[in-house]
Formats: C-alpha cells, sequence, structure tokens
C-alpha cells in the first residue's frame, strides 16, 4: 500500500470520528456504507447481521443484536450460539421465515451476504459494510465510526481505532523489515498462492511486507500451484492460510487433511522458510472468514505477525 494512502487512512479516521452521521427522518440518521447512505433508526435493537466482520465490530462496541448467520465462529464469538440468537441463515443466503418473526429494524450485510443487499432492502432499512482489500483500514474505520455513532459510542468507537492504527503500524514496521515471503491458502493439498492485489494480499498492500511472487507471475486460474512451485521460488517466508480449518469441511465432504502435514517435507523444508523455521500457519478464522475485517480478528492476526517477526529477530 502506498505511504499516501497509509496517511490518508489515518486523516479519513480522524475526520470521521469528528463528522456526526448525516441528517434523515425524526430519530433515524444516514449512515454511510459500501453501497450509497441509508436512513436507520438510532441506536437500533433488533439488528440482524449476515456479515462476521460487522459482528466482531458490534460485539466490541457492545450493540444489541438479534439475528446471526449459522457459521464457523471463531472463540471469541462463540457466544452467538447461543439460543438467544435467532439463525437468520448462512453468510449466503437469508431465512427469510427466520426474519419474518424477528421483524429487524436493521440488517447488515457485508462481503458474501453483500449480494442479498437490494432484496433483504426491501424488508428493513440494510447497510452493506463490506470492505475493499486494498483500502481495508479506510473502510474498516468507515463501518467502526459509522456503528459508534449509531450506538451512540463515538468516544468508544474512536479508541478503538486509535489502538487499531498503532497496531498496525508498529506490524508495518517489522514486516518491511522481513525477507520476501508467500501468501499460500490451502484446500487440504490443493494450494493457491496470492500476490499483492489479489484476495489475500492484506500483507503485502496493507502492511507493507515483501512478495517473493509478482501479481503478473500468479498462475492462470484454474492452474495446479504445487510444492515443486513453491520449492523453486524459495522464499523466506511461507503463509497459510487453511481453509477447510475455517470453514469446518473439506470439498466433496472428504476428510480434512491439517495444514502442517501438507507443508511437513523435504520441499518445504529445503526452501529459506523451511531452513529458518518461517513456515506460519495464520489464523484460519481471522484471516478466511473475517478476511481481517474484524477489530478483534485484526488485532488477533497482527499480534501473531508481531510474535512470529520478533522471534525471527526482526526490532
Amino acid at each position: 500500500m502506498r505511504v499516501l494512502q497509509r496517511r490518508t487512512w489515518v486523516a479519513a479516521m480522524v475526520a470521521g470520528m469528528s463528522a456526526p452521521l448525516g441528517w434523515a427522518a425524526p430519530s433515524t440518521v444516514l449512515v454511510q456504507h459500501a453501497q450509497g447512505a441509508t436512513a436507520v433508526p438510532q441506536r437500533p435493537q433488533r439488528v440482524v447481521v449476515y456479515d462476521l466482520a460487522t459482528l466482531d465490530t458490534m460485539q466490541a462496541l457492545g450493540m444489541a443484536v438479534r439475528g446471526v448467520p449459522q457459521a464457523q465462529l471463531p472463540p471469541y464469538l462463540a457466544g452467538y450460539a447461543d439460543a438467544r440468537y435467532t439463525v437468520a441463515g448462512s453468510l449466503f443466503e437469508p431465512d427469510y421465515a427466520a426474519l419474518s418473526q424477528i421483524r429487524p429494524d436493521l440488517i447488515i450485510v457485508g462481503g458474501r451476504s453483500a449480494a442479498k443487499y437490494e432484496a433483504l432492502g426491501k424488508i428493513a432499512p440494510t447497510l452493506d459494510f463490506s470492505v475493499r482489500g486494498d483500502h481495508l483500514l479506510q473502510d474498516m474505520a468507515r463501518n467502526i465510526t459509522q456503528l459508534a455513532q449509531l450506538s451512540g459510542q463515538p468516544a468508544q468507537g474512536q479508541a478503538l481505532l486509535a489502538r487499531l492504527e498503532r497496531e498496525v503500524g508498529v506490524v508495518r514496521h517489522l514486516a518491511a523489515q522481513a525477507e520476501p515471503g508467500l501468501v499460500l491458502m490451502a484446500v487440504n493439498e490443493r494450494i493457491l498462492p496470492n500476490a499483492p492485489g489479489s484476495r489475500f494480499g492484506f500483507l503485502f498492500d496493507v502492511l507493507g511486507a515483501r512478495s517473493a511472487l509478482r501479481a503478473q507471475d500468479l498462475p492462470a486460474r484454474g492452474t495446479v500451484y504445487d510444492l515443486d512451485a513453491v520449492a523453486r521460488l524459495d522464499p523466506a517466508w511461507i503463509y497459510v492460510i487453511d481453509r477447510k480449518a475455517a470453514t469446518g469441511s473439506a470439498p466433496g465432504g472428504g476428510a480434512l487433511i491439517p495444514s502442517q502435514q501438507v507443508f511437513d517435507n523435504a520441499q518445504v523444508r529445503g526452501t529459506q522458510a523451511g531452513r529458518k523455521g518461517q513456515v506460519v500457519f495464520l489464523d484460519p478464522k481471522g484471516w478466511y472468514l473475517l478476511g481481517s475485517a474484524g477489530p478483534t480478528a485484526l488485532l488477533g492476526n497482527l499480534a501473531q505477525l508481531q510474535q512470529v517477526y520478533r522471534a525471527a529477530g526482526l526490532r
């Protein structure tokens, strides 16, 4: 991510926290989101959320939630599996019967559920809190700002954003010193490389780590990428995101093969990363399910990176 963009995020964060939500009809506020602006009741009480990053944010701000998606939740969100929260569908598909029972005064989508924005907007005021990979911090600042003010807690939102800014700064400093690395999403024994600008390019685009693979060198979609290719590239760092560990299922319902097992072989051990003990298994739920876009997920992902970089002697 360019230095200008990084500075812009901080400026946008400060400006966003100082600016009130837009005016709408009495007892409502106009909330900015990924698909425009929507009039929403002030301090809504029957909120249905179809985006885990938003659920993360609302928990951090202590906001009330009524309906949640059926999903593999990280431990810190496990409380939302309690029976007092209505399962209102999945991360992709709403349960309209459940919505009719909840009668929500606000629905929030994002990422996987964003395609349902228009349909859900006919049921209740709907916000799309999707984030863009290369603008993740700016979009997170928007989402946290809007939710904090909507719930009447702007100071708490500001404090949360300030903490995120500090931790991002620490990891950027360390990541800039790290030798080039490779981000791999593992689906059992199938591995998918990432580069700057790709789905999991956050490490490069936002945190400033150097990539061992250029975007133009990514294999064509559908092309097999194997450990021989990893060995030839010889990255100094290998970062692994285990998709099936995040979702709890393997393609076709087959057995789950842990990524630690897949990467425990001579090819990986022979790379610079293998020799230096720099094969890092990233938190699968924080990276894959939440996309680092929830504040707790992001802080956890930053803490893990900070730990491995310091263990490698970076200061």
